[in-house]
């Protein structure tokens, strides 16, 4: 398809679910520009409930052959898709409109880091979306970057770069999703980045478990319990932490497998021990992976360190962090965007990057390198799904 003319305004959807597989984020934006000076405005955004058909089939994938990912690759892309119709039909938008739909899926595994990089996977059909929307649809974000010889994650950075580079000489965003992530901004230097190990994913694990909820709402039951330091000494042990930055990891790691492994050496745990316990240990995860980028970015007095994602409704996980790293180094994100509205809502970072990774796959631009995912050099992110020639459908089977 042929490149749009930088200099004229773009529509772009976002559209992503994070590992907690609880809901889609969604992102409506106008882009102006290329490169360092594109300028990107978000319009709308929006969330809505994953289906239970589509968390049926998600649940079925453990232990089950390629039929169930077959499955769920269509029950994802159907519930994907009608998540963005729905949004775009509220914010009085065709879907014809868009230059792309920036989509990432349902991420079901990720390589553990070098030097296996055994792969990543993201389930939801972006050909459903393209012809459900009617526009060409950029997925498949991380397999360039894998090929190049990177992790293939963290790729948020290149849009964290474009929106948020100006706003402080030095300054770094913390994603706290099911997986935690860093970006290092230093001017019009390329952005830093990597993953900081476990976040969400353990503790939402736990509470799936332990406490029959999908998480520890605002980490009230964490609160109450006491860090186990035998356990978290275990803990600090784990390999992830003595690799080189950028390093990258998933919740086969950091998930579920942790939260099992945890209880089994504490059976006696009362479960808000074992939530205080992994929140410290999320806590330490960041901590080190500042260190490792340096001292600089490791003091108390470092540069300041935005909040994002789903982690930031946790009070545990936010009070660790303040004890680690120093409460007047964490900011909120919607700092970043003093002027308010929709891109300043920290659930929203990761819709709207996807959004800006497809424009940049649209204009042919790099979105990853050697100082975000260890790739071997600037790596053109995401491949294209165009729109069917009829037009939108209404995304069913046929």
């Amino acid at each position: 398809m042929a490149v749009p003319d930088p200099a004229a305004p773009r529509l772009l959807l976002g559209v992503c679910s994070g590992t907690s597989a609880d809901g889609v984020d969604l992102a409506l934006c106008r882009i102006t520009g290329a490169g360092a000076e594109r300028r990107v405005e978000v319009l709308h955004g929006g969330a809505a409930p994953l289906p239970a058909t589509a968390r049926a089939a998600l649940g079925a994938l453990e232990g089950s052959g390629p039929a169930a990912v077959a499955r769920a690759h269509a029950a994802l892309g159907r519930a994907f898709a009608d998540a963005a119709r729905a949004f775009l039909a509220a914010s009085g938008v065709a879907g014809s409109s868009l230059a792309a739909c920036g989509f990432h899926g349902q991420t079901v595994h990720h390589h553990d880091g070098a030097p296996e990089r055994d792969g990543t996977l993201q389930l939801g059909s972006a050909a459903v979306l393209a012809a459900t929307l009617g526009c060409p649809v950029v997925a498949d974000f991380r397999w360039p970057d894998l090929a190049a010889g990177g992790d293939g994650a963290p790729v948020s950075p290149f849009a964290d770069w474009v929106r948020h580079r100006h706003v402080a000489s030095r300054l770094g965003l913390l994603n706290l999703g099911g997986i935690g992530n860093l970006t290092l901004l230093a001017g019009e230097a390329p952005p830093r980045a990597s993953d900081t190990g476990p976040a969400n994913g353990p503790l939402d694990a736990l509470a799936r478990a332990e406490l029959g909820r999908p998480r520890d709402e605002g980490g009230a039951e964490a609160l109450r319990g006491r860090v186990r330091e035998d356990l978290l000494r275990e803990l600090l042990a784990d390999p992830f932490f003595s690799r080189p930055v950028p390093r990258s990891t998933g919740l086969e790691r950091f998930g579920a497998p942790l939260a099992r492994r945890l209880r089994r050496r504490a059976p006696e745990a009362p479960t808000a021990d074992l939530l205080a316990t992994l929140v410290a240990f999320a806590a330490h995860g960041v901590a080190a992976t500042l260190t490792a980028f340096g001292e600089d970015w490791a003091a108390p007095d470092g540069p300041p360190l935005h909040l994002c994602g789903g982690g930031v409704h946790n009070r545990a996980l936010v009070r660790a962090l303040e004890r680690r790293l120093g409460a007047e180094r964490l900011r909120p994100y919607a700092a970043l965007t003093p002027e308010g509205g929709p891109g300043a809502d920290p659930d929203l970072r990761e819709a709207v990057a996807f959004a800006v990774l497809a424009d940049a796959r649209l204009l042919e631009e790099p979105a990853s390198g050697p100082e975000t995912t260890g790739a071997r050099g600037p790596t053109v992110l995401g491949a294209i799904w165009a729109a069917p020639p009829q037009g939108p459908s209404d995304g069913s089977r046929g």
